[in-house]
């Protein structure tokens, strides 16, 4: 299985889930990308000390922008917002795309929140909120393996 998360910048929340759902899952191909970057940018240094802090490396992550990604290839795209769900869909109408937390089946409020440039606390409450997310995922969705 192929798995993208997307989010407006790729520097934040979706190479954060990307790292996190690798550090979760095994046999899936997991990407990440972003509707307003440039490809190969780094990601947020917030994003990197606190991945870094939970075992998850992105200090070799670059960004890649929307445009240069090939969404057929991929089973499932998964949004930080329903906004970014709602462009993907638009975009690309052919692809299955949902928020992260729609995907769960546990939340009415589907968007995390982009966490402010100047507040690591905002990243943290931004990598647990991604966590608890895709944990859920896990448990109710059979198509992925749990190490």
């Amino acid at each position: 299985m192929k798995i993208i998360f997307v989010c407006s910048g790729n520097t934040s929340r979706s190479p954060m889930a990307e790292g996190i759902f690798k550090q979760m899952t095994s046999g899936v191909e997991v990407s990440s990308a972003g509707f307003s970057t440039f490809s190969g940018e780094k990601a947020s240094e917030n994003a990197i000390i606190v991945c870094r802090k939970h075992g998850i490396d992105l200090s070799e992550f670059r960004t890649t922008n929307v445009s240069d990604v090939d969404f057929n290839e991929f089973d499932l795209v998964l949004a930080a917002t329903e906004s970014a769900r709602d462009k993907i869909l638009k975009l690309y109408p052919y692809v299955t795309a949902y928020t992260i937390r729609q995907y769960s089946g546990e939340y009415e409020d589907f968007d995390i929140k982009d966490p402010s440039e100047d507040s690591r606390g905002d990243y943290v409450v931004c990598f647990f909120e991604i966590k608890e997310a895709l944990e859920k995922i896990l448990e109710t969705h059979e198509e992925f393996a749990r190490d």
